[in-house]
C-alpha cells in the first residue's frame, strides 16, 4: 500500500518553525531552527513507532443531542506487530477540549501486523444539555510523546477534530444591517431596525452608538461624530415569540460640516442560543450624508446663437429608496437674459424612470417585495422659446436635492 500521510510528528515540527523577523540576525535564527527540526525529525524516525495516520484533522458541527462518528485509518509502518491504545488525550494548552464522556471509541487495543492498516472509529456524542461553543479533542494512538522547545507534549500519533456545538439562533434581525440615509444639518431622519425573539423567553436589548469611527469623507476629514446626534427609542427586552422595533433618529445640528458620517449600532442583544463571545452578528451600520441647503442659487451661463429657435434646460435627480428621503426634490429656475432682465422658462416635459432587478439578494434591498427597486430617476425640462443672442445665466435653486445634474440644449436652424 502506498503512504497517504508522513508521521504526525513531522507535520507537527513543520508547524513550530518561528517566522522570521529581519536582517542576517534573523536569518540565521531561522536556519538554526530550521536546522534543529531536521534533526528532531531524524531523531523521531529513528526514535518513534512508525505509524501513518490518514486524515488527521476533522470539523464537526453538532446540536446537543445529536452524535456523529470520525472514522480514522492507521497504518503500521514497522516490520513487527504494533500496539495501539487509542484514547482522548487531553491537551495542556490551548482552546475548551472535549468532555470524556462525549467521546467513545470502539473496538479498544488494537494489534497491527507489520504493515497492516486499521480504521478506528471514534464517536462524538454531544448531551442535551451541552454549552454551545468551540472545543477540541485529540485522538492519541498510542502513549508515545513528544515535546519540542517553548510547547506542552504532545502525542507523535494522533488525530485531531474540532466540535462546534450550536443551536439555531432565536434572535434573528429583519431589518437590513446595512442602513444609509440623508440628512440636512438641522434636520432629523429616522431608521428603524425590527428584531424578533422565535425563543420562549424574553431576551434583554439594550442597543448603543459606537461613533469612534472618523467621517469618510468631510471638508477637513477630521471631524468625529458626537453621541448627541443620536437619539435611540427601543424597550429594554423582546418578549417570548414577539418583535420589537429600534428606532435610530440623527440629528446633525446646523453647524455639522457637510460629508459622509459612519457609526456602528451594538442592539445589545443576548441570544441564549449563540456563544457569549459572538455579537457580530448584531452589529448594525449606520451610514449618513449631511447635507445644507444653499442661499443662493447655482449658476452657469451659455452663449446663444442668433439663429438659436429653443433653449432647453434638462435637470435630473436621483432618489434612492433606502435613503430615509421623505420630501420630492424640486427646483426654482429662472434665466437672466443678454439684457439683464429676468426670464422665467416654461417647465414642458417631467418623467420618472427606474430600474428592477430580479435577481438581486434580499439583504441588498430594504422591503418585502420580489422587485428590487435601484431607486428613481426624475427629469424636469425647461424651454425658451426664441431667445435673443447672447449670453445668458440661469440660475437653479434646489429643494431638497442632494444631487442633481442639468444639460443645456441650443436647437438652432440652419
Amino acid at each position: 500500500m502506498q503512504h497517504r500521510r508522513i508521521l504526525t510528528l513531522v507535520l507537527a515540527a513543520a508547524l513550530i518553525v518561528p517566522a522570521a523577523t529581519s536582517g542576517v540576525v534573523a536569518q540565521s535564527a531561522s536556519a538554526t531552527s530550521m536546522a534543529a527540526q531536521t534533526e528532531a525529525t531524524q531523531q523521531t524516525s529513528e526514535n518513534y513507532t512508525r505509524l501513518y495516520v490518514d486524515d488527521q484533522y476533522r470539523s464537526l458541527e453538532l446540536k446537543p443531542g445529536e452524535s456523529d462518528t470520525l472514522n480514522v485509518t492507521v497504518e503500521n509502518g514497522e516490520d513487527e506487530s504494533v500496539t495501539l491504545s487509542p484514547h482522548l488525550y487531553v491537551p495542556q494548552l490551548g482552546q475548551q477540549p472535549v468532555t470524556e464522556s462525549w467521546v467513545d471509541i470502539a473496538g479498544g487495543n488494537i494489534t497491527l501486523d507489520a504493515g497492516e492498516e486499521r480504521t478506528v472509529t471514534v464517536t462524538v456524542d454531544v448531551p442535551e444539555d451541552a454549552e454551545i461553543g468551540r472545543y477540541n479533542g485529540v485522538i492519541a494512538f498510542t502513549d508515545e510523546m513528544v515535546t519540542f522547545p517553548g510547547q506542552p507534549p504532545r502525542p507523535v500519533h494522533m488525530a485531531q477534530f474540532s466540535l462546534e456545538v450550536w443551536e439555531e439562533p432565536t434572535v434573528t434581525i429583519d431589518s437590513d444591517t446595512w442602513l444609509s440615509s440623508q440628512v440636512q444639518s438641522g434636520e432629523t431622519t429616522t431608521q428603524e431596525i425590527v428584531v424578533s425573539n422565535s425563543g420562549e423567553e424574553a431576551v434583554p436589548l439594550n442597543p448603543t452608538i459606537k461613533t469612534e469611527r472618523r467621517t469618510m469623507s468631510s471638508r477637513m476629514g477630521q471631524e468625529t461624530l458626537d453621541k448627541s446626534w443620536f437619539e435611540i427609542d427601543a424597550p429594554s427586552e423582546i418578549p417570548a415569540g414577539e418583535s420589537a422595533t429600534v428606532e435610530v433618529t440623527i440629528r446633525p445640528p446646523e453647524s455639522a460640516d457637510r460629508g459622509r458620517y459612519d457609526a456602528e449600532l451594538d442592539l445589545g442583544v443576548v441570544d441564549p442560543a449563540r456563544p457569549d463571545d459572538s455579537n457580530y452578528w448584531q452589529q448594525i451600520h449606520v451610514g449618513f450624508q449631511v447635507w445644507q441647503q444653499p442661499e443662493e442659487p447655482f449658476e452657469t451661463t451659455v452663449d446663444v446663437a442668433n439663429n438659436t429657435e429653443s433653449m432647453t434646460l434638462t435637470l435630473s435627480t436621483n432618489s434612492m429608496p433606502q435613503d430615509g428621503q421623505t420630501t420630492t426634490p424640486s427646483f426654482d429656475v429662472t434665466y437672466v437674459a443678454p439684457n439683464g432682465t429676468t426670464v422665467a422658462p416654461e417647465r414642458v416635459e417631467r418623467s420618472a424612470s427606474g430600474h428592477i432587478d430580479l435577481g438581486r439578494s434580499d439583504d441588498q434591498q430594504n422591503s418585502d417585495s420580489a422587485y428590487s427597486d435601484s431607486g428613481e430617476d426624475r427629469e424636469i425640462t425647461y424651454r425658451i422659446d426664441e431667445p435673443a443672442s447672447g449670453e445668458w445665466t440661469a440660475q437653479i435653486m434646489p429643494e431638497n436635492a442632494i444631487q442633481f445634474g442639468y444639460e443645456i440644449t441650443r436647437n438652432e436652424s440652419n
